[in-house]
C-alpha cells in the first residue's frame, strides 16, 4: 500500500531556502503518513520517497528528481536538488543551461511493507471442464458460423482441457480458443494453448 501527496510551489532558488522546502516536505509526508496509518500501515512499518520537479527558468517542462531522506536531515537541499538536476538534465540532453533553476512541484510517496502473497494453486479437476460451462452458442470464426463452448475461468480446474472452438471469459479478458486447439488449465491457473 502507498499514498502520495503533492503541491505545487513553483520558485526559484533564489526566492526559496532549504527550511522552507525541508518544512513543505515535512507536511506532506505527515499527511500522507496519516492517510496510510489509517488504512491499517503501522507507521513504524512505512519508507517515504522524496521527488520534487524542477525546470530551468523559462523551460516548458519540468524533471523529477529524487531527494535522499538524509539530506532532508540537515543538509544542503538546494544544494542537492541542483546537484542531481544537472547530472539528470546532462544525461537527458547532453548540455546545462545557465538559466536559475526553479523548483516547480513537490511530492512525497509514503509506502508499507510488501504484501506476502501466497503462490495460489488450484486443485486438480481431471480433464473434463463442463463444470465451468456457461453456454453453448454460435460464434463467427473461419468464415462461417460455428458452435463454441461459452466457459468461466473462475471455475476451471488444473487439468482442465477445453477444447476449441470456445470462448472462456473472466471479469477483464476473453480467451479466444481457436477449432483445432486445446486449452490446458495449469496448476497456477494458467492457460496453455496448444494445437490438438
Amino acid at each position: 500500500m502507498r499514498d502520495e501527496s503533492a503541491r505545487t510551489l513553483v520558485r526559484a532558488f533564489s526566492a526559496t531556502t532549504d527550511e522552507e522546502i525541508r518544512s513543505a516536505l515535512a507536511e506532506l509526508a505527515e499527511s500522507a503518513a496519516e492517510r496510510l496509518a489509517s488504512e491499517g500501515v503501522a507507521v513504524d512499518e512505512q519508507t517515504a520517497k522524496y521527488q520534487v520537479d524542477l525546470r530551468y527558468h523559462g523551460q516548458g517542462f519540468e524533471i523529477p528528481v529524487d531527494l535522499d531522506p538524509g539530506v532532508l536531515e540537515g543538509g544542503e537541499v538546494l544544494a542537492s536538488l541542483g546537484d542531481a538536476f544537472d547530472a539528470e538534465h546532462q544525461r537527458l540532453f547532453s548540455f546545462l543551461l545557465k538559466n536559475e533553476r526553479e523548483v516547480i512541484n513537490l511530492r512525497v510517496t509514503v509506502s508499507g511493507p510488501r504484501p506476502e502473497v501466497a503462490w495460489k494453486e488450484l486443485p486438480d479437476g481431471g480433464s473434463d471442464p463442463s463444470a465451468a460451462l456457461i453456454k453453448e452458442t454460435e460464434v463467427w470464426m473461419d468464415g462461417g458460423h460455428v458452435s463454441a463452448g461459452i466457459y468461466d475461468r473462475d471455475k476451471l480446474l488444473a487439468g482442465n482441457v477445453v477444447r476449441g472452438p470456445a470462448v472462456i471469459t473472466e471479469m477483464d479478458s476473453t480467451t479466444l480458443v481457436l477449432a483445432g486447439h486445446a486449452a490446458t488449465v495449469h496448476s497456477s491457473a494458467s492457460l496453455l494453448i496448444r494445437p490438438v
